[in-house]
């Protein structure tokens, strides 16, 4: 893992106007929750009264398999990250008796990547992603919002790199069209979104290129073509279900009842999406 500490102040204007460009050009597709609470978004201080810093923590996960993407090999990466995110705050209580503050895992009104590159852990790739010198693109991102004073933390050291270059190979492998240029992601077009969050069957003219990839949740096509992905070793907890995955075939998970989906599955994040929407997977 990695980690290090950003001082508390509003997001800046930039990223502002482009987070708002993005939601008014609909390219946030049915995620309407990311224009909610904007002001909390911007302002990590509505979050945590009194807060002084953003601590970020990077937890590495492997390679998709089964056509299942890599964070979602295992435990639900949610309880993954809070749960070492306690660890955290357990320890800074003991060395700061006056610690106040919470833990986020991509269920608030944080802006993680911002975040994350703030306090010195990497930078933003053309695909969107989160890029990390030392564990690549592959990496969930967790957060916490203190009141200890970010130069109480010993700065992170400095990074071999601070963008990703201008390759392009992200773009050129995106199957779908998703990623219309450099930074600019439409999610009304990703397959990852469209296998993920998205429950109405894949837009006509994208399913031949979800069914080509064969990806059932998730899409992990622009991370492969990027030269910082890497091999690494993922957290234990992220591999949990691999082979329960690998062994699982088309027919296998159109014959699996709601029963043993549960007990196969029942702390994994594929219950995000739910049976019907992975075993519907040859008829979307």
């Amino acid at each position: 893992m990695d980690f290090g500490a950003a001082k508390v102040e509003k997001v800046s204007e930039d990223r502002q106007g482009d987070f708002g460009r993005y939601l008014e050009e609909g390219r946030h597709a049915g995620m309407g929750y990311l224009a909610r609470n904007l002001e909390k978004r911007f302002d990590p201080a509505q979050l945590v009264p009194g807060a002084e810093s953003v601590l970020c923590l990077l937890a590495p996960y492997g390679q998709a398999g089964g056509g299942i993407a890599g964070f979602a090999q295992g435990v639900d990466y949610h309880k993954i990250v809070k749960d070492r995110l306690f660890a955290v705050i357990a320890e800074l209580r003991e060395q700061f008796p006056a610690f106040e503050g919470r833990p986020f895992v991509d269920s608030a009104p944080v802006l993680e990547r911002y975040w994350a590159v703030r306090s010195g852990l990497g930078f933003i790739g053309q695909n969107n992603f989160f890029i990390s010198p030392e564990f690549g693109l592959r990496t969930i991102i967790g957060v916490i919002i203190c009141n200890i004073p970010a130069d109480r933390f010993a700065p992170h050291a400095p990074l071999a790199a601070t963008e990703c270059g201008a390759c392009g190979a992200c773009l050129r492998a995106c199957p779908s069209g998703a990623l219309r240029g450099p930074f600019d992601l439409d999610a009304r077009r990703c397959i990852s979104y469209l296998t993920i969050e998205s429950h109405e069957p894949l837009p006509a003219d994208l399913a031949p290129a979800a069914a080509r990839r064969g990806w059932r949740f998730g899409c992990e096509e622009c991370m492969r073509a990027c030269p910082w992905d890497k091999p690494l070793t993922p957290l234990p907890e992220f591999e949990t279900h691999r082979a329960a995955i690998a062994a699982q075939t088309e027919a296998g998970w159109d014959a699996l009842t709601e029963e043993e989906f549960e007990e196969k599955f029942a702390d994994s994040g594929l219950r995000r999406a739910g049976l019907d929407h992975l075993a519907g997977y040859s008829k979307r």
